[in-house]
């Protein structure tokens, strides 16, 4: 059931299906659109913090159930404002879809804190795989568009209106029958069986704000992804705990945690045998790991969306295909893109379990090859594109990127502490949030400025996009830079102790 609530969590991946229709239908202009386009994505990451708390007070089910309602509703009042029964300025329709978006964030989010307790030796295939569920959403949708949804009056355009009711509808279903499944799945021998609630400690003060776990010397009993070795429901009872040292934790955790200076304190959760690490608040950013995951997301997530989301208008620049109208090359592209996301979400998570396991290298070296393959990606796109027909290979190779941040960021995170995942993961998603509008803006504003020049309102030729991902070029070598130094100085350059 997780997998079903992330088939419908993603209404930004489907955005690009319809948004160009909602531009032209209104007239925007391609700043307007810009920032029309990253709404849903604004309101997946900026609502982290709400839906962590939503969930920590709530659980799955009612937070799902309020999902349902309100991505069902959102997406009904985009469709009647598109048909003209409800007033059009951009800003509402932004309004709506930030509504969308947030509650599509907090039905993911339940799909993953759900498998993040329920699959703790295998956490990165579990949330790989639900990730790359949530990256289906684009293939599904841009396909049942464009052979289902026919405009009777013009066949080379889609139904709009009758596409957003469809969404709607299968959002209110695909989020509200879950909530009667997810949740933390109990092992009759679990502690968590006992009736009484769990023991937190607070973790004393302490300035020493610059002491690491070092991999050489932790010992501990911990899981592949530094988190309690207690039995889940699904479990390997046949691995060794204590030969895979994790990211973050040790069983004395007042040595290595990282506490906060405000509000926010760093929470332990006792139990008889092992202190399973919970840092967060601002402890998560005075960590190494944190600061640089949170630039990694910034500029791979922020790049991979704006170019998801401005794909219609890169297409409308470049010379169209003879014979194919342009929704479905828009479709198209949003296929490939959805499927390599999906299948770099599942394929990355999975590989750095096994890496990890196997041959002792960190996870974060996967995202770091990632970044490295970002910057190659843009580069061939500002200086080989010309053609909608060159742009399929740029299209892929964006994709999987895109698809291998979503993969390797959740289990990273959940090395901090399961129990505060949900509210570390929705922080860490204020990164993409901010990149996708930084990114977004300037694309518009540098689209309308070039075709300013050219005196025309859809701007044409492979110049109307270039700086923007120039500018995407320089900032993924700071990020490459960034993550390098991370590595080597909290010694994962290193072979880690493995499981095999």
């Amino acid at each position: 059931m997780a997998l079903v609530a992330a088939t419908v969590s993603g209404p930004h991946y489907v955005f690009p299906t319809y948004g160009t229709s909602l531009a032209t239908k209104f007239q925007w202009s391609a700043l307007e659109n810009s920032l029309v386009s990253t709404a849903c994505f604004m309101g997946i990451s900026f609502s982290g913090p709400l839906c962590s708390f939503l969930i920590e007070r709530y659980g799955p089910k009612g937070t799902l159930r309020l999902s349902a309602f309100l991505g069902s509703i959102s997406l009904f009042l985009l469709a009647q404002t598109y048909k003209g029964v409800l007033p059009g300025p951009f800003e509402l329709c932004a309004f709506y879809l930030v509504l969308a978006g947030t509650a599509g964030a907090a039905a993911y989010l339940c799909a993953l804190d759900s498998q993040s307790h329920n699959f703790r030796h295998h956490r990165g295939m579990a949330m790989g795989f639900t990730s790359a569920t949530l990256g289906l959403c684009g293939l599904v949708f841009s396909q049942i568009n464009d052979y289902f949804f026919k405009n009777p009056a013009d066949p080379e355009e889609d139904d709009t209106y009758g596409f957003l009711l469809f969404l709607s509808v299968t959002t209110l279903f695909g989020m509200f029958v879950p909530s009667f499944v997810l949740g933390p799945l109990l092992h009759e021998n679990d502690e968590a069986l006992d009736s009484s609630p769990p023991m937190y400690n607070r973790v004393p003060p302490t300035t020493d704000l610059t002491v690491y776990p070092s991999m050489d010397t932790l010992d501990v009993g911990l899981d592949d992804d530094g988190c309690s070795s207690h039995p889940t429901l699904v479990d390997d009872s046949d691995i060794d705990s204590d030969a895979d040292a994790p990211l973050l934790g040790a069983k004395k955790p007042t040595n290595y945690m990282l506490p906060p200076q405000d509000e926010e304190e760093a929470v332990i959760i006792q139990d008889d045998d092992d202190v399973e690490p919970a840092i967060s608040g601002w402890a998560l950013f005075m960590h190494p790991v944190g600061q640089t995951m949170f630039v990694a997301l910034f500029v791979s997530l922020g790049i991979g969306y704006v170019y998801l989301a401005s794909v219609g208008q890169i297409l409308l620049s470049l010379p169209a295909i003879a014979g194919q109208p342009p929704q479905h090359v828009r479709n198209v592209h949003v296929s490939i893109f959805s499927f390599a996301n999906c299948t770099a979400r599942a394929f990355f998570g999975t590989l750095s379990d096994f890496l990890k396991n196997r041959f002792g290298i960190h996870r974060l070296w996967v995202f770091w090859a990632g970044i490295i393959g970002l910057g190659f990606a843009q580069l061939y796109l500002v200086t080989s594109v010309t053609t909608a027909q060159s742009l399929i290979p740029c299209t892929i190779a964006i994709a999987l990127v895109y698809g291998l941040s979503f993969g390797i960021a959740p289990a990273a995170t959940a090395e901090f502490g399961t129990n505060v995942f949900a509210r570390n993961w929705g922080i860490l998603l204020f990164a993409p949030a901010l990149g996708s509008q930084l990114f977004n803006v300037l694309f518009g504003a540098l689209y309308d400025m070039e075709a300013d020049k050219q005196g025309v309102h859809i701007c044409q030729g492979p110049e109307c996009f270039r700086h923007t991902y120039w500018v995407g070029i320089a900032t993924d070598v700071i990020c490459a830079i960034l993550m390098t130094w991370t590595l080597f100085k909290l010694g994962f350059h290193r072979r880690l102790p493995t499981t095999a």
